[in-house]
């Protein structure tokens, strides 16, 4: 197949480049509008306790359990007087009376909160009614518009469906972001490793195609397919990454061909076979990786799988069809604008020859010493934990971020991620002398547990004597025609069958803590004797996180044996797959490492005074090891192709690889370097998943392209010897089928 793929690019390169040229113009347009199809919100499993609890829910109680947002109202002028107060009041009358909106909750509500703190703040519960997320976005907007009206005040709004509106917004400046500073750095570097600027050019022309051809695909598949709001981010980052990574690994090739005397059309054509085979393989197995984040029964996690599944595929079509088409037109011009006198990749080949030398004079020591390195760092991956930040996972910046600190200095921080305990009293319903009693105990065995700031129950109304709330309960029709009207609105359903105890945390939960109050609740429920459940955001988020690594070890098992499925035929051997497997399994382990000392210990945010976030975010880690181990596979496959290539000239074990490292290094080191450029620009992101996003996977692309593939790949090569190329039931032939 590569041979007739090969003849097509470099004896009709203008056919194949017209192609790529009319499908990029044509995708173009659509996307420019693939931000329109990014609205996949985190949605809780289907057979999930949150899920049924959320349902009860909406289906039994009058008042819609929509969205939740709350709006934090400030003084324009500093001054919290009557002024203010009033500005606020009116403000959230305003609210009230728009569409979509199905109450605001105040200090002055019959389920008031104790709303307004000493600081001149005024906090408003604002909630929606149970609608599409297209008119929750319309409904966030109109809010927003009514309380920038408001004289007197200043407003700002979070939580909900406001949050992820604020966090697609922090992610197209990302995406944007590692556009402006990724490209140009990007080219630097390859002007260093290449030496000319029309080569280096090509890479980048290859990564802007790959952005642009896949974002307009995956505005296609959004037509039926909802896909998560950072998939924008990601796209242009792996795009961006493997686009280059790729175009520079042909044109490097190419232009070898060149120096071996080939002319362009012959050189084009064995690039193709040759570096565009490795580059196809390569690609393969990354996608395999990626398909790990299909395992998870979670739509978030899914939608990231297809979308890196989708840029991929493309990064590898262009690198193998546009990429070398342009270099059999361009030929020697691929060397024109010279920014070095001397040949580009000399000095290069010299110092990664003198390196493979220095390295398999003690390969035993390198062995030992860079598994060693890779064990050190992967020991904090032992205590990794995982869980959902919410508005805190965002940057002191962003407005999510400081209504929840807002929250915090009420002591309702839990406010957006409580606990909702649902208890089924039967027939005998609410409203019965023996469940209100049941009902009230309830209610004060939560209230009384460790890290518990409130409970909004029927019994909520701290300043009422409960006596007196027997007297409105003694009846469904006094109790909904009385003063406590909207708190029984909110609580009881409308059959009486339910009740509502909605369990706010007094702090932000760490995962640690969450699992500590959910059992402290489940236990006081268990313990009342009545029959309920458990459910509220933060279960929500326990059982995404459970759901996401409930099959994680089938995620392992999947992409373990499909790489050694891969590898093996490939090379016609059993240790090269085997060993692949385990180092960048210790590159996964030592990139987690890393995560829990910066996120989790907080080794960089406590040099800056700031307080650790505790746990990463429990879709991280899934996401560093599909892509880690996916693109540390390019790398073993292109230096290991090479050692093969060495065989097949007959070369000892020795001088294969001292001349695969010698002919790969630098491509390798600057390959990574576009790779690390790319993935660092995350860690500005106000968005902490992104942020440990970049961290995990600059870590773990600077330690395979520096440790594993330049020092311990070699130094175990050469111990295996003859063994590299055995495989059972198999002729022992360097790389023979490969």
């Amino acid at each position: 197949m590569f041979a007739l793929l090969a003849r097509l690019v470099a004896y009709h390169p203008r056919r194949v480049l017209a192609a790529w040229f009319a499908l990029t113009l044509v995708a173009l347009p659509f996307a420019a509008r693939v931000g329109e199809v990014l609205t996949a919100a985190p949605v809780p499993p289907e057979d999930g306790v949150a899920r049924r609890v959320a349902a009860l829910l909406d289906e039994e109680f009058a008042q819609p359990q929509g969205e939740v947002l709350v709006a934090v109202a400030r003084p324009a002028d500093g001054v919290a007087g009557e002024r203010f107060a009033a500005a606020a009041a009116e403000a959230a009358a305003a609210v009230a009376a728009l569409p979509g909106v199905a109450y605001v909750l105040d200090e002055g509500d019959a389920a008031g909160l104790g709303l307004r703190d000493d600081d001149g703040r005024a906090l408003f519960v604002v909630g929606l009614e149970p609608q599409s997320q297209e008119d929750a976005r319309a409904a966030v907007a109109a809010v927003r518009a009514a309380l920038a009206t408001a004289r007197g005040a200043s407003f700002e709004v979070a939580g909900g469906v406001a949050t992820l509106m604020e966090v697609e917004e922090v992610s197209q400046r990302d995406a944007r972001r590692a556009e402006l500073y990724g490209l140009p750095i990007s080219l630097g570097i390859l002007l260093l490793a290449f030496g000319a600027a029309v080569a280096a050019a090509l890479p980048l022309l290859s990564a802007v195609t790959t952005v642009v051809v896949a974002s307009a695909l995956l505005f296609a598949l959004g037509q039926a397919v909802e896909f998560a709001v950072f998939t924008r981010t990601v796209v242009t980052m792996l795009g961006l990454a493997t686009g280059i990574d790729y175009a520079l690994l042909i044109v490097n090739r190419f232009r070898e061909e060149l120096a071996a005397g080939l002319g362009p059309r012959e050189a084009a054509e064995r690039t193709t076979r040759e570096a565009g085979r490795a580059v196809a393989f390569s690609g393969l197995t990354v996608v395999v990786a990626l398909l790990s984040l299909l395992v998870p029964p979670v739509g978030f996690i899914r939608s990231i799988g297809v979308a890196t599944t989708v840029v991929l595929v493309v990064a590898v079509l262009v690198a193998i069809t546009a990429v070398p088409a342009t270099l059999a037109l361009l030929g020697p011009n691929v060397d024109r604008l010279r920014v070095t006198r001397r040949a580009p990749g000399t000095r290069s080949r010299r110092y990664w020859r003198r390196q493979a030398e220095r390295i398999l004079r003690r390969p035993v020591t390198w062995a030992v010493a860079g598994t060693a390195v890779l064990a050190v760092l992967a020991l904090p991956a032992l205590r990794l934990e995982v869980g959902e930040p919410g508005a805190r996972g965002m940057s002191p910046e962003t407005e999510a971020r400081r209504v929840m600190e807002a929250l915090d200095d009420e002591g309702l921080a839990g406010l957006l991620a409580p606990f909702d305990v649902v208890v089924d009293l039967g027939e005998v319903g609410f409203f019965s002398p023996a469940s209100l009693r049941a009902v009230s105990l309830l209610d004060r065995a939560l209230s009384e547990l460790p890290g518990v700031g409130t409970v909004v129950s029927p019994f909520a109304l701290r300043s009422v004597p409960r006596l007196f709330l027997y007297q409105y309960y003694a009846s469904a029709e006094l109790a909904r025609e009385s003063e406590v009207a909207p708190l029984v609105a909110a609580t009881v359903s409308s059959s009486g069958r339910y009740a509502l105890l909605r369990v706010l945390p007094d702090s932000a939960l760490t995962p640690a803590r969450g699992a500590e109050l959910l059992e402290g609740v489940s236990a006081a429920l268990a313990a009342s004797g009545l029959s309920g459940l458990v459910g509220g955001k933060h279960v929500e988020h326990v059982e995404s996180a459970r759901a996401i690594y409930g099959r994680f070890p089938l995620a392992l098992a999947v992409v373990f044996l499909a790489t050694t499925l891969l590898l093996g035929p490939a090379f016609r051997s059993l240790l090269i797959p085997l060993k692949a497997v385990v180092l960048n399994g210790l590159t996964v382990a030592a990139a987690f490492g890393v995560l829990v000392l910066v996120f989790q210990d907080g080794a960089v945010a406590r040099l800056f005074g700031e307080a650790p976030l505790g746990y990463v975010d429990a879709s991280v880690p899934l996401f560093v090891f599909a892509m880690v181990f996916g693109l540390s596979m390019d790398y073993e496959v292109f230096l290991v192709s090479r050692i093969r290539e060495g065989h097949e000239r007959g070369l000892s074990d020795r001088d294969a690889v001292v001349h695969a490292l010698s002919t790969t290094g630098g491509v390798i080191t600057s390959a990574a370097a576009v790779m690390v450029t790319v993935f660092a620009l995350l860690m500005f992101s106000h968005v902490e998943l992104i942020k440990a996003l970049g961290l995990g996977l600059t870590a773990a692309i600077v330690l395979d392209a520096t440790l594993v593939r330049l020092a311990l790949v070699p130094s175990l090569m050469l111990l295996a010897g003859r063994w590299n190329w055995w495989l059972p039931g198999g002729r022992r032939r360097a790389g023979e089928g490969a």
